[in-house]
């Protein structure tokens, strides 16, 4: 490992020729300069390649290494064996950095030799140019006294499955990920899901800076949104989860409703953006693993569940097939809203009237006092 590099960003690039100027601009202009950033081309057929080689000439911190396609885990775990840095932030090729992100990330912490170090992340709508910080990036579920401080997945075992687990909101330790030989499930789709707890489960040493340091584009054609065939990839990647949570101190059981709560999250998330065409095979393969994910023992209670993802659940079991059971979930949504806000109409309705009485009674206890005064002067 070179010293003298501090951070290595890994950049996988495929087809991205759109938005890969906005994406290496945004690293060579850090005011970090003892960078180096890896752009593994992962057999583009697109302009990528040229874009990426016409940069390489103006800046030597760019390594360009070309593969056969192999997907984002293959290109990112490509990128991890050429690491030299101290530490390692993985970043889209559609998405930036702020021009001080990696500046702040190293010098932070620095002194407490982190094995991972977690940060916020914005989200940016690019049909419609809007920002909005990270639902998961925001890192809410982590309480504001953790920032600053050192911990690991034990200190916040009892919202494990509430944090971020976003490969790229995080730097990481180089030597931490080489000593616990850390890499990405290839082939499947959903694949940080898989890679987050393998690698949180075994650091000892975390920390959070709650900045917004990276923009996260969110477009039509990206992965999470596009509901095709490899949308079936989320099975696979919540049964490796389930083996690294087996083969760790932490007890499922122990946190079993928001375990069983994080599985219908994540199958309500890729379901609502599935096309049609494979809804119907979808809903089989949630009642094939029904048993396996132990959906059998929620506790009908419900505590800190959303009404969406309740309602998901309940639906699963009512319907025959997967078209009536977007049927089913889609109309008990708008059930649970309609009585919702008649009951919040009903309420606000009743508020409205009582403050209405009140104005009248006002007036006319002062329509009252006026005459009195009013006979005062007469007299």
């Amino acid at each position: 490992m070179t010293s003298n590099v501090k951070v290595s960003v890994i950049v996988p690039v495929y087809n991205v020729e759109k938005y890969l100027k906005d994406c290496l601009n945004s690293v060579i202009n850090q005011t970090l300069e003892d960078i180096e950033i890896i752009c593994v081309n992962d057999g583009s057929t697109d302009n990528s390649l040229a874009i990426l080689e016409d940069y390489a000439k103006k800046d030597s911190r760019i390594k360009i290494i070309n593969q056969k396609n192999k997907g984002l885990s293959g290109a990112r775990n490509t990128g991890m064996k050429h690491v030299q840095g101290e530490y390692v932030l993985f970043l889209d090729s559609d998405d930036w950095l702020n021009e001080d992100a990696l500046s702040k990330l190293y010098w932070s912490h620095l002194d407490d030799n982190l094995d991972m170090l977690f940060f916020q992340t914005v989200d940016y709508y690019e049909e419609d140019g809007r920002y909005e910080l990270n639902q998961f990036g925001g890192m809410t579920a982590i309480d504001d006294s953790f920032e600053g401080k050192i911990f690991n997945y034990k200190d916040v075992a009892s919202i494990i499955f509430k944090i971020p687990h976003s490969a790229f909101n995080k730097l990481y330790s180089t030597s931490f990920l080489q000593r616990i030989n850390a890499s990405f499930p290839e082939g499947i789709n959903y694949e940080d899901l898989v890679f987050f707890y393998d690698v949180f489960l075994k650091a000892e040493r975390v920390s959070i800076l709650k900045k917004e340091l990276l923009f996260y584009r969110i477009r039509e054609n990206s992965i999470s949104t596009s509901g095709g065939e490899k949308s079936f990839d989320i099975f696979k990647s919540l049964k490796l989860v389930n083996n690294s949570l087996k083969n760790t101190t932490i007890i499922v059981n122990k946190y079993l409703q928001d375990y069983l709560m994080f599985i219908i999250v994540n199958l309500k998330f890729v379901f609502v953006r599935l096309k049609d065409e494979y809804k119907n095979d979808y809903f089989k393969s949630m009642l094939e693993n029904y048993e396996y994910f132990g959906l059998d023992k929620v506790d009908n209670d419900f505590s800190g569940w959303s009404y969406e993802d309740r309602i998901f659940y309940q639906s699963i079991k009512k319907a025959k097939d997967g078209y009536e059971f977007d049927l089913i979930y889609n109309k008990d949504c708008q059930t649970f809203l309609v009585n919702h806000y008649k009951g919040l109409v009903e309420k606000l309705e009743n508020e409205n009237q009582r403050l209405v009485e009140e104005i009248n009674q006002l007036k006319n206890n002062n329509s009252s006092v006026k005459n009195k005064f009013k006979n005062i002067f007469r007299s």
